[in-house]
């Protein structure tokens, strides 16, 4: 056998591999989401929770999601709302929900402070402080709950060993395009590795909407401690896991509800994430265009024509067919339920992957980007710092 015969089997090998790492998703997704929630008990009380909602201007939607938080099939909690500007829409809107539901505890606290470079911890600082309760949900603004989320969420801190309990981020069905989009991109690729990183117990903790232990997050310096990143929740998920701490992930996804979406925003947060992973862990990083369906078709394809000398086109709509297959079965799975229509599905899926490598090679050519109207730079190591 020459050498780039054996290059070539080699090659088919991972590509095999890989599949193998939808297989594993799949099966995760279907033995663990959406499954039964254990019911309190005598043993196990609902402890006190502190939801922390940070926010940052206002939409069309902003009430619908925070009117979930309101409405939860929860015992003992208390929202803490912090609005980056003192002055704003949104904290009229707030003030109305608060005369709504006047049994709800519900704290507003405004204007950010100024303990390092990432916003949504210094916006969100004075909630953090003036929480009641040892356990916190951190909730993002775009995020919508379910009234059980929390009960679910909750049931698995009866581990006193679970330091973090975090959702698989995933969106509410929306029927636009870039709606859709969102949907592809979170119930497949970003899915995929999500599931199968929990599955192999590595760090995978998302920070859209988790629960904590105060105590743990006080005891590695407290939520200031990471304003230096903006990427907090992968440090402060590495921090515990580092400690011994489980990190669990919950049955329910996290249901982002954007009131605002666009082609635009979506390249954007992409790109954003992408130079986030580069300056924290840039060698696997470089590796990520080849877990992907295009890169690792041609190279199947090539493959199998360098070893059997067949038109290579077969061998390549064949793996991308599959690939669309247990992507699609994935995506469902997350879904509970069939994501329609169709058509757009299956565009926003070839859209998705198509993108892939400009996206990825926008990411890593630059080391600066913009986040909630600010600018900053990425230093080695995920630290950042103001450019304005």
């Amino acid at each position: 056998m020459s050498f780039i015969d054996a290059l070539a089997l080699s090659s088919l090998a991972a590509v095999c591999g890989y599949f193998t790492i939808h297989l594993i998703a799949l099966y995760h997704s279907v033995r663990w989401l959406h499954t039964k929630i254990p019911p309190s008990s005598e043993a196990h009380p609902h402890p006190g929770v502190s939801i922390l909602k940070p926010i940052v201007g206002t939409d069309g939607i902003l009430l619908d999601n925070l009117e979930s938080y309101f409405t939860l099939d929860y015992p003992k909690y208390e929202i803490l709302i912090c609005i980056a500007e003192k002055n704003g829409e949104s904290l009229s809107l707030v003030e109305g929900l608060r005369k709504k539901y006047p049994i709800v505890d519900c704290s507003v606290f405004t204007g950010a402070s100024s303990v390092g470079v990432n916003p949504k911890i210094n916006n969100m600082l004075a909630g953090y402080n003036a929480a009641k309760y040892e356990i916190l949900w951190i909730s993002d603004s775009s995020v919508m709950s379910l009234p059980h989320t929390l009960t679910e969420m909750v049931s698995h801190l009866h581990d006193p060993k679970v330091g973090i309990v975090h959702q698989l981020p995933f969106t509410l069905p929306n029927t636009s395009f870039v709606g859709v989009l969102d949907t592809v991109y979170f119930g497949t690729q970003h899915a995929r590795v999500y599931l199968c990183a929990d599955v192999f117990r590595q760090n995978c903790a998302n920070g859209m909407s988790w629960l904590i232990r105060k105590s743990a997050l006080t005891a590695e310096g407290g939520l200031s401690s990471y304003s230096k990143y903006l990427a907090e929740d992968f440090f402060i998920s590495t921090a515990l896991w580092n400690k011994g701490w489980k990190l669990q992930m919950s049955t329910l996804p996290a249901l982002q509800n954007p009131g605002q979406r666009s082609l635009k925003s979506y390249v954007r947060r992409i790109v954003r994430w992408g130079r986030l992973r580069a300056s924290m862990i840039p060698w696997p990083g470089l590796l990520e265009p080849f877990t992907e369906c295009l890169m690792l078709g041609i190279l199947s394809s090539l493959s199998v024509y360098q070893l059997l000398h067949c038109n290579p086109l077969w061998p390549f709509f064949g793996h991308v067919f599959l690939w669309f297959i247990l992507d699609i079965s994935l995506l469902f799975q997350i879904q509970n339920g069939v994501v329609r229509p169709w058509y757009k599905v299956v565009l926003g899926w070839l859209l998705r992957e198509t993108w892939t490598l400009p996206l990825f090679f926008a990411g890593i050519w630059s080391r600066e980007l913009s986040w909630r109207g600010k600018n900053y730079r990425l230093t080695h190591g995920g630290l950042a710092y103001k450019t304005d």
